[in-house]
């Protein structure tokens, strides 16, 4: 990590400037399960990183790769959350795109 802010401090004179002011919010990170009606329980890796001053987070829903998890969300990007039948699940999708 040292490598890639001193890499990065050394392309942008504001970023080396804020950096040393400390102007970088607190991390939060949790592990949350979301349960989906087609795959079950999803386990999810949550980071939430915020702005000092502002109302505005950023979160972060991550699995690990290879895992069960993220086996279950390439199904569910693969089939669009479509059953067998050929109809969408019942109701509002937890991972569906607007």
């Amino acid at each position: 990590m040292a490598t890639l802010l001193q890499a990065q401090a050394a392309l942008s004179a504001e970023f080396a400037r804020l950096w040393g002011e400390g102007a970088v919010g607190p991390h939060v990170s949790a592990r949350k399960t979301v349960v989906h009606p087609q795959v079950g329980k999803v386990t999810c890796d949550c980071d939430v990183l915020t702005v000092p001053g502002s109302d505005i987070r950023l979160v972060v829903y991550t699995v690990a790769a290879g895992s069960a998890d993220a086996e279950k969300l390439e199904f569910l990007r693969v089939t669009s959350g479509v059953r067998v039948g050929g109809s969408p699940p019942p109701g509002p999708g937890l991972f569906s795109a607007p």
